[in-house]
């Protein structure tokens, strides 16, 4: 560098020069120096007040990545109708600033928007933020310009607006970890590919299969941010990892944490109150608690495809993807029969084997499966439960219940299930 400060108002000249330049004035002290036998030489200058502050504003400044999407976070929210979620506990949307909830989107950016339109409630929200974990997820639903009202569709066209019309300074050379979310009418659509959620959970997860900020080398896995990825990395990790606590062995450091977390830290207790921070050993109870106890409205979890509802989340999930998406990743190694879940098919690789463990203690017969045994079992019993409604005979098994209401009264199989 040719220049260097010293003292308040003093600039020294550090350069080659030759002996036919000793008299020349500072601009051609600068230039660059052809090959010629040079000697090193020290000028002091006397510079005035403003002529030194304008160079000062010339030198570099790094500015860092988190100071960087702070100003972009700061850019977006003044400028745009743009408004950050903290989190959807299954029944209502949090305020990223105050921690109120609101059961619908709507609720949330009118509160966001009336309430926290200020610059210090957003500083005071990036100083709690690191560069590794930065995240933020946006409701771009209607989103707007501030400045000039007019619409915009994505988050990249947001930038390139605010930079280019309003000269906005957006830093465009960081990863962009804002997640933008479109709430219109009761479905959770991908705000970019045309996917229907029935979680906010599971849209969220989705997201980071169109941001792929950063990519496990092994199993091609995206993360938003650093932060994820470091966690997901370690799930590579076998070996033997020992618990502080009971010293259990784990064959992975997230099998040996999450045993830590669930087991000594919450005490087998994992579902957690968002209102009041109490804990339950279940999530179905903590949502009986959040409905009795805070006022929240019961969630319908209703299947999309044949408005079925559901009990909990993972029962639909489990009903979606069994019955609609038809998933088959069990397959026999003997036939080309595949199934849903292991259970179904190791009871299916009985027929193969012919292996029969279970034995009648009356008839002494053999059977392959316990719940077969219980069923014959209702013969010795008499126990005659399916009841025919049109003629009052009763039979052991479903099957030949079935077969009578066919036969002998006309129905078909539909009728007789419905």
């Amino acid at each position: 560098m040719p220049f260097c400060f010293v003292g308040k108002h003093q600039l020294i000249v550090k350069t080659e020069i030759t002996e036919d330049t000793k008299k020349s004035n500072i601009k051609d002290e600068v230039k660059k120096i052809v090959n010629k036998p040079t000697i090193t030489k020290t000028v002091n200058i006397t510079m005035d007040k403003g002529l030194f502050k304008t160079i000062k504003r010339a030198r570099c400044t790094p500015v860092f990545e988190k100071d960087k999407h702070c100003n972009n976070f700061e850019v977006v929210l003044a400028h745009s109708t743009a408004t950050p979620i903290r989190n959807h506990n299954g029944f209502a949307y949090t305020c990223i600033f105050c921690t109120d909830h609101f059961k619908y989107p709507a609720d949330l950016k009118t509160h966001t928007l009336m309430k926290h339109n200020n610059s210090d409630d957003r500083r005071k929200f990036m100083k709690t933020q690191t560069s590794g974990g930065y995240l933020l997820k946006l409701d771009i639903t209607m989103l707007k310009c501030n400045i000039c009202d007019e619409s915009i569709d994505t988050i990249e066209e947001l930038f390139d607006h605010l930079q280019n019309e309003h000269k906005k300074l957006i830093y465009t050379d960081i990863k962009n970890q804002m997640v933008p979310f479109k709430f219109n009418g009761e479905e959770l659509k991908c705000a970019v590919c045309p996917r229907v959620f029935t979680t906010y959970k599971v849209l969220l997860g989705h997201m980071r299969t169109h941001y792929r900020n950063y990519v496990c080398e092994i199993c091609d896995y995206g993360c938003l941010n650093r932060k994820l990825m470091l966690t997901h990395k370690k799930s590579h990790k076998t070996g033997s990892f020992e618990c502080d606590t009971c010293n259990k062995v784990f064959e992975t450091f997230q099998k040996m944490r999450q045993h830590a977390y669930t087991i000594h830290k919450f005490k087998s207790m994992p579902a957690k109150c968002t209102v009041c921070n109490e804990r339950f050993k279940s999530f179905p109870i903590k949502d009986q608690h959040m409905i009795t106890v805070h006022g929240m409205t019961p969630v319908v979890r209703k299947c999309l495809a044949c408005d079925k509802i559901f009990p909990t989340q993972l029962a639909l999930r489990i009903h979606t993807k069994k019955y609609h998406l038809m998933e088959r990743d069990y397959k026999c190694k003997e036939c080309e029969m595949k199934f849903f879940a292991k259970d179904q098919l190791k009871c299916h690789m009985l027929k193969h084997s012919g292996k029969k463990d279970f034995q009648c203690d009356v008839c002494l017969k053999w059977f392959t499966r316990k719940y077969v045994l219980s069923e014959h079992m209702r013969i010795h019993m008499n126990d005659r439960r399916y009841k025919c409604l049109q003629c009052g005979r009763g039979f052991v098994q479903k099957c030949s219940w079935r077969g009578h209401m066919r036969t002998v009264h006309g129905e078909t199989d539909i009728t007789v299930l419905y």
